[in-house]
């Protein structure tokens, strides 16, 4: 019985160590954003879409899309504080034609926006 839960747990090690990762972007600040933490990636079947939270042109976030292999990179916004929001959080929701999302700060009150972007 011992050798039996040897060979399942060795099994099962060496499914773990074959666990593929590949890294697909680095951010990088000012030029495509930093700290995504507060957002996840959604999928329209050929990019995913994702915020940071930081970064950008104005520090205050972006708007991105890349392809599944990591290729196609594109910054769709900077988030600029007053005119469209700033420190964008939570997920995208995507209803085939416009992505809708949420800010922190930013607006007329600085108490954040609720925006939507065609991707």
């Amino acid at each position: 019985m011992k050798k039996i839960y040897t060979f399942i747990l060795l099994a099962l090690i060496g499914v773990i160590a074959n666990a593929q990762y590949t890294k697909l972007l680095d951010f990088a600040g000012g030029t495509n954003g930093s700290n995504p933490n507060m957002s996840s990636l959604i999928s329209d079947g050929t990019f995913l879409y994702g915020m940071t939270y930081t970064g950008g042109t104005n520090s205050l976030g972006v708007i991105f899309k890349i392809k599944p292999d990591g290729t196609g990179y594109v910054k769709l916004l900077n988030f600029t504080g007053i005119a469209n929001g700033s420190y964008p959080r939570g997920t995208l929701i995507y209803d085939g034609t416009f992505l809708y999302g949420m800010t922190y700060r930013g607006g007329t009150n600085d108490m954040g926006v609720v925006f939507k972007i065609k991707p």
